[in-house]
C-alpha cells in the first residue's frame, strides 16, 4: 500500500467589467480586479490487490483566499455600494470531492500500459446559483469545493525505461453527466501529461520533467452557461520540474514547481501565475505478508526508487528463465557465451523487485551478451535457501562468466549489484599493442 500526503498552492488574478453604483456617483462599468490564492491539501492511498489490479482514493482539503478592490476604466481604485452582494475578502476552508477509483497496469514489449476508471465523490462545500442571487440584489458566493454530483473519471497511462531514463504519458477526463440541487453543472475537464524523470547519476534522488495540457468546458446553471462571470471555458499548458528525495526504502519526500506556458480563457480572466507543491509519500504492507514472517532472511533496504518496485517489470523476448519457483535448489546451469546471472529472489523481499526491474532493463541493453537465471527461495528453510544462500541477505546473486565460470557472488543493494553487472556486460578495451 502507498500513501502520499501532497500540498499544492497556487496564485490566480480574475479581471471582468460589471455595472455597478459607485459611491457618491451613478452607476457605471467597474472592473473587478479579484486575486485568488489556492491551496490543497490532499492524501492519496493506493492498495494493490494483485499485481496488475490496484484500488485508490484521493482525500482533497482545500483553503480558498480572495481579495478584491474594484477600478474605474482608468485603473483608478472606487468604492461601490453594496459590494458585498458579489465578491469581497474572506478566507475559507473546506473538503473538496474525494476520488475513487480502479487502476490496472500490465507490461507489455516494453511498456507498463494501465488504466484507471473511478469517480468523484459529492462531499465537498457547493453554493445556491449565485447568478439569480445576484438577480436579486443578495449576497452570495461563486466559490465552491465541490460539484455536488457523482462524476465520472477514466484515464489512460503508458511508461517505458530507457536507459537511465523513464519516460511516461497519461491521458485523464473528468465527465460531469448531470446537475446538483442548485441546478449547477461543473464543465467537462481533460488533461493530456508527458514526463521523463531520470537520477542524474545519484542515488538519493529523482528529478523529473513535465509538460501537460488541461482543457475544460463550461459550467452551467440550471441548463444556462452565464458568460459575465464564472468558468465558460479555458486552456492552459504548463511546464513542470520536480525532485524527490528517497529519504529510505518506505519514505521519499518531493517537492514540485508548475509555471504556466500558455493560457486561453473564455470570459472573465483567471490567469493562473503558477503552481508550487511539496509532497511525503510512503508505502507499506497492509496486511503483513512481508514484514510478519520473521524468520525471513533480512535484506538490504536503500537504493531503489518506490515507483519502480510498483511496476509489473517486462521480460518480454528476454533471455530469462524461472529455474526455481519452489523453493527448490536445481543445479545451475550457466549459459556459455552469455555472462549469466542467477538471481535469487523471494516475494517478501522489496529490494528484490528492483533487482528485477533492474536486470530487465540492462537484459533490454545487452541481449545478446546477458542471460538471467531466476530462483524463488521461498524461505529460509528452502533447499534453494540452505544450498545458495545460506546466510547471505538479499537480494543475492551469483555471477558466471562467459566461459561458463563462476566470476563472484555478492549479497547488495540493488543498484550496486546492477553496477557491477553492467561492467562486465561493457566491450572490452583493446590492449595497446607491445
Amino acid at each position: 500500500m502507498t500513501l502520499d500526503l501532497a500540498g499544492i498552492a497556487s496564485t490566480a488574478d480574475a479581471r471582468h467589467d460589471a455595472t455597478e453604483t459607485i459611491v457618491g456617483g451613478a452607476p457605471s462599468t467597474v472592473v473587478h480586479d479579484q486575486t485568488i490564492r489556492n491551496g490543497e491539501a490532499r492524501l492519496a492511498a493506493e492498495l494493490g490487490v494483485t499485481d496488475w489490479l490496484a484500488t485508490g482514493l484521493i482525500f482533497p482539503v482545500r483553503v480558498f483566499n480572495t481579495s478584491i478592490q474594484y477600478l474605474d476604466p482608468s485603473g483608478q481604485p472606487v468604492q461601490i455600494e453594496n459590494p458585498y452582494i458579489h465578491h469581497h475578502d474572506e478566507t475559507l476552508i473546506g473538503l473538496g470531492d474525494p476520488w475513487i477509483y480502479g487502476r490496472v497496469a500490465r507490461a507489455t514489449a516494453g511498456f507498463t500500459l494501465g488504466a484507471r476508471l473511478g469517480t468523484t465523490l459529492p462531499l465537498g462545500r457547493t453554493v445556491p446559483d449565485p447568478f439569480a442571487l445576484g438577480d436579486q440584489g443578495i449576497a452570495h458566493e461563486h466559490s465552491q469545493f465541490g460539484t455536488g454530483t457523482f462524476t465520472a473519471i477514466a484515464g489512460l497511462e503508458a511508461s517505458r525505461q530507457l536507459g537511465p531514463v523513464h519516460v511516461d504519458a497519461a491521458l485523464l477526463t473528468i465527465q460531469s453527466v448531470y446537475e446538483n440541487r442548485h441546478g449547477y453543472q461543473a464543465g467537462d475537464r481533460y488533461a493530456i501529461a508527458a514526463g521523463a524523470a531520470s537520477a542524474l547519476g545519484t542515488k538519493l534522488f529523482r528529478f523529473r520533467a513535465t509538460a501537460e495540457a488541461v482543457w475544460e468546458t463550461a459550467e452551467s446553471w440550471s441548463g444556462v452557461v452565464h458568460t459575465d462571470d464564472g468558468n465558460i471555458g479555458r486552456t492552459d499548458v504548463l511546464a513542470g520540474v520536480s525532485a524527490t528525495w528517497i529519504a529510505t526504502e518506505d519514505w521519499h519526500l518531493g517537492l514540485e514547481l508548475k509555471v504556466p506556458v500558455y493560457t486561453h480563457v473564455k470570459g472573465g480572466q483567471l490567469d493562473a501565475l503558477g503552481f508550487i507543491g511539496l509532497s511525503v509519500g510512503t508505502h507499506f504492507h497492509a496486511f503483513g505478508e512481508e514484514e510478519g514472517e520473521g524468520d525471513h532472511h533480512h535484506h538490504h533496504d536503500d537504493d531503489h526508487d518506490p515507483d519502480d518496485v510498483a511496476m509489473p517489470t517486462d521480460w518480454t523476448n528476454l533471455d530469462k528463465v524461472d529455474v526455481s519457483t519452489d523453493g527448490s535448489a536445481p543445479p545451475l546451469t550457466p549459459v556459455l557465451g552469455k555472462v549469466t546471472v542467477f538471481d535469487f529472489w523471494a516475494t517478501w523481499c522489496k529490494p528484490c523487485k528492483v533487482v528485477d526491474h533492474e536486470l530487465a532493463a540492462l537484459a533490454r541493453r545487452f541481449p545478446t551478451e546477458l542471460a538471467v537465471r531466476k530462483l524463488d527461495v521461498v524461505d529460509d528453510d528452502s533447499p534453494a535457501s540452505q544450498t545458495y544462500v545460506k546466510e547471505a541477505k538479499l537480494p543475492h546473486v551469483k555471477v558466471f562468466g562467459r566461459d561458463g565460470k563462476l566470476l563472484w557472488e555478492r549479497s547488495a543493494p540493488p543498484l550496486v549489484l546492477i553496477a557491477e553487472i553492467e561492467k562486465l556486460l561493457q566491450p572490452a578495451q583493446p590492449r595497446a599493442a607491445p
